[in-house]
């Protein structure tokens, strides 16, 4: 168990003390920034929902990543997977993340590459964070058509409307830290309101060799007119730099050399002969991200019409972003021996570790040529980027208090690119880049001695735009309105071309276009039983295009033959009972996902794994049950508890393309005997409760416990080429999580004081 100890003291100035401690979660539900960013309102959502507000998360973020402070919900997984910071993941009945939407504001931002959400490039958001809403299963964005496991709705912060001032401090145990300042102008002359937030995070993790070096910023502006008009501009940003556990262990390593252990690392002698760390495993990235946001409120059209409105029913949001996108990480190359190989033996100094004397000696000992010494190993940057923008509209029309229709458009433009660059050449005078055999240009008139600075292996990107168009529709029914419909529709396409400059020469670069088109349909429905308790039912059939990687498996501008659309069917039933002091919520769910794509394990080395596996038309079927309660005295005690049990497998046996794994060339196919064997990757039972106490005013305990079981490893491609072998991938033991912690807050006059330790 990591023990932690973490502080937070914020200082605040507000005209109102009450206002200061509102609840965040009761807020999400009701203003018109929530609405365009489709948060839903569980009063009268068929959606299994969770709200997360302020208060939780700033008591969960000391030390951990963004998604480890989604936790404490039946049937989601979140874990900081290396322990190295900001290298996390996050997953919901048993889908991973690209099969998870994750909504800034109301705007999709995991990638369109492969729908992975790469949480280090948004290090710094938990800082900007006011509320998050995880729905699970069918999410309530038309533009959320990968919400299979769910989607996560993060919220930020926005402009009080009172002067307010905050900062504070925490420190783990094991070493990371944190330091913030919120500070919001309030209401100022001529509708002006201005907040800004900065935050650094340095230190390390209990990982070995896991430094963090991160600072964020959040800037909101917001400027109100007459007549329902509001302009919105924000601008976040997170440059960060941390170093990596990027190599997994096995279970015999943990037991030698302890869970702290990083195989990414070494020892290196400097000219005086000291000794110093040196690290294969390094990230560094910035994405600023801005926005631009015009909102309309026209009033109720029921509400006998507003001053400045004239309620007439209308609300239009509009929402323009851009985001720029530039970093990289360590990254070698090798022509024999890799670097990975070069390890201290056991009963010495360094014993596991990397021996970058012997690394940098190997190099030196080749025989030199005309050239010099040409390298082994030689060191490199692997940089990527992108150019993000899109624009995001929509209109809502309500009719009374008895129905609406949100339509609207979501066009979005992703350009990226990614290249590599030679560091070091550890002790040799260049490294030869061989072309005839990698490229599928050949030599092309190119030198292929490289030297510090030249870029090697591989010089491409791509250009999608994707577009989505929705409308979708509530009505409420009967004569006290306890019947709830929901119905929407949308249809999606995209166009994709990718260039590539190490492959093809300048004339050739781009590759055809390709294009598909695909769209979504959900339902819900409610009945409110009574005043407190609900049953709801809902379902949706996702026609989801493939993601970018897919369309260019090969590695190169030959589009992948026979691509279709992956398929979603879900549905889900549940009942939600919420009074004054105790409520609860029962759900039933099934998931059917068809034409599924994936490559061999991405965490084996070259040396363990020769070749890659591409699997394509893979079918899964995932149910289960969740459950969860809570009981409360006044604001004396709280009692939460989860249970979760799922069955999630995969369904067919298919056939994979194997690729070499340098060039990503194709070498043959293979048979994939995979059907019946259970999804692995997050835990299918789940039980967990949480207790929080207070002891005097401002002075709580609280402690929350989980245990994970049926827990599988992924299952390997290269592993599963016998019909008759279906024993199921490692099933990892059960275990137990346990926190606890303590926190006070009062007030000095206007200054608040709020400590936490866990």
């Amino acid at each position: 168990m990591l023990k932690s100890l973490s502080l937070v003291a914020a200082a605040l100035v507000a005209s109102h003390q009450e206002e200061a401690q509102t609840d965040t979660t009761a807020s999400i539900v009701l203003d018109g920034s929530s609405i365009s960013a489709s948060i839903a309102n569980a009063a009268i959502s068929s959606l299994r929902l969770t709200d997360i507000n302020q208060e939780k998360l700033r008591e969960n973020a000391p030390g951990r990543t963004f998604p480890e402070m989604i936790r404490n919900i039946p049937g989601v997984y979140s874990t900081s997977e290396t322990g190295s910071f900001g290298d996390a993941k996050i997953n919901i009945r048993g889908f991973k993340q690209e099969n998870i939407s994750v909504l800034l504001n109301g705007i999709p931002i995991s990638g369109l590459t492969s729908g992975s959400m790469y949480w280090n490039n948004w290090m710094g958001l938990s800082d900007a964070t006011a509320a998050i809403q995880v729905q699970k299963g069918v999410g309530n964005s038309m533009l959320s058509d990968n919400s299979v496991g769910g989607t996560v709705n993060i919220l930020t912060t926005h402009p009080s409307d009172a002067f307010r001032a905050e900062a504070g401090w925490y420190h783990t145990g094991a070493g990371a830290n944190n330091a913030f300042i919120n500070v919001s102008s309030g209401a100022l002359p001529r509708g002006w309101n201005l907040s800004l937030m900065a935050a650094y995070n340095w230190g390390h993790t209990f990982v070995d060799c896991s430094r963090i070096s991160s600072g964020s910023y959040l800037v909101t502006l917001d400027k109100t007119f007459r007549q329902g008009h509001k302009l919105n501009f924000t601008a976040l940003g997170s440059p960060e730099t941390h170093q990596q556990r990027s190599v997994r262990l096995s279970y015999e390593e943990v037991g030698k050399y302890g869970a702290a252990y990083n195989k990414s690392w070494g020892w290196q002698t400097a000219e005086d002969g000291s000794r110093f760390q040196r690290t294969t495993a390094r990230n560094q990235y910035f994405k600023p991200y801005f926005t631009l946001t015009h909102s309309y409120d026209g009033g109720r059209s029921d509400d006998g019409g507003r001053i400045d409105g004239g309620g007439n029913g209308w609300r239009a949001f509009n929402t323009f972003y851009l985001a720029f996108a530039n970093g990289g990480g360590y990254y070698s190359e090798s022509s024999g021996s890799r670097i990975s190989s070069f390890i201290f033996p056991e009963g010495t100094e360094g014993a596991g570790q990397i021996d970058w004397d012997a690394v940098i000696a190997h190099n030196a000992a080749t025989a030199p040529d005309a050239n010099g010494i040409r390298a082994v190993n030689v060191m490199t940057d692997y940089l990527a980027g992108h150019v993000q923008a899109g624009l995001k509209s929509n209109a809502v029309k309500e009719f009374g208090d008895r129905a609406d229709i949100d339509f609207g458009l979501h066009w979005q433009i992703y350009d990226t690119w990614e290249k590599e660059r030679i560091t070091d050449l550890l002790g040799a005078d260049y490294w030869f880049e061989d072309y005839e055999k990698k490229s599928l240009a050949g030599l092309a008139g190119r030198n292929p001695v490289k030297g510090v600075g030249d870029y090697v292996r591989t010089y491409n990107g791509r250009r999608q735009n994707y577009f989505t168009a929705y409308a979708l529709a509530h009505c409420k029914a009967g004569r006290k309105r306890q019947l709830v419909f929901t119905l929407g529709a949308s249809l999606s396409a995209t166009t994709l071309r990718r260039w590539d400059l190490y492959n093809y020469s300048e004339a050739e670069k781009w590759s055809d276009r390709a294009s598909r088109a695909g769209g979504s349909v959900k339902g819900g429905v409610l009945y409110r039983l009574g005043r407190f308790s609900k049953i709801y039912a809902n379902a949706a059939y996702y026609s989801r295009v493939p993601y970018s990687s897919v369309f260019f498996s090969n590695g190169n501008n030959q589009i992948s033959r026979d691509i279709c659309n992956e398929s979603n069917s879900l549905a889900e039933l549940g009942y939600r009972l919420a009074g004054g002091s105790f409520g609860a919520e029962i759900t039933a769910y099934a998931a059917l996902w068809k034409n599924k794509s994936l490559f061999s394990s991405p965490y084996s080395t070259i040396e363990e794994d020769p070749v890659k596996y591409m699997v394509k038309g893979l079918d899964a079927f995932h149910y289960g049950f969740e459950a969860d309660l809570w009981w409360s005295y006044e604001k004396f005690v709280r009692i939460d508890a989860f249970a979760s049990v799922g069955d999630w497998r995969w369904k067919n046996d298919v056939s994979a393309t194997i690729y070499d794994p340098t060039t990503l060339q194709p070498m043959g196919t293979v048979n994939v005997y995979a059907d019946g064997l259970h999804v692995g990757d997050a835990p299918q039972t789940q039980l967990g409760a949480s207790l929080r106490f207070a002891l005097s005013p401002g002075l709580d305990v609280h402690a929350d416990w989980t245990w994970n079981d049926r827990f599988w490893a992924d299952f390997d491609p290269v592993t599963r080429t016998d019909p008759d072998d279906r024993e199921d991938p490692y099933r990892i033991p059960s275990y137990h999580l346990l926190n606890a912690g303590v926190s006070w807050s009062g007030h000095i006059r206007k200054l608040g004081l709020v400590l936490f330790s866990m």
